[in-house]
């Protein structure tokens, strides 16, 4: 089975991603082990990178794929990285906080 993304989602979502967290393409190839050149390729889509690679970027930008994989499931998909970015700079005391908070929104929901 072939899946296909529309053009430019996924470059996209990795340059907003980068931008918003104020990164340079330099320093984040630099961090994810490929040269600035192959990120500009891949922002573009003029590449495709390797599941390592793509791996190492969500990382690094601690950003969320369900926007580019799962079109619909968020009105607001710079919403959702920006508050994925803003978990990962919590600590467990801080997260736990944060998950009852969700659990509980999500059982008055239903």
């Amino acid at each position: 089975m072939e899946c296909k993304l529309q053009r430019g989602i996924l470059g996209n979502a990795i340059r907003t991603a980068r931008i918003e967290q104020h990164i340079s393409q330099e320093e984040l190839a630099e961090r994810v082990g490929i040269t600035s050149t192959h990120l500009k390729h891949i922002e573009s889509e003029h590449r495709k990178p390797s599941i390592e690679v793509l791996y190492k970027i969500v990382i690094e930008l601690t950003m969320s794929l369900d926007a580019v994989f799962l079109p619909g499931k968020s009105e607001d998909p710079e919403l959702r990285q920006r508050t994925i970015f803003l978990l990962s700079q919590c600590d467990d005391r801080q997260l736990k906080v944060v998950y009852a908070t969700i659990e509980a929104i999500l059982k008055n929901v239903e």
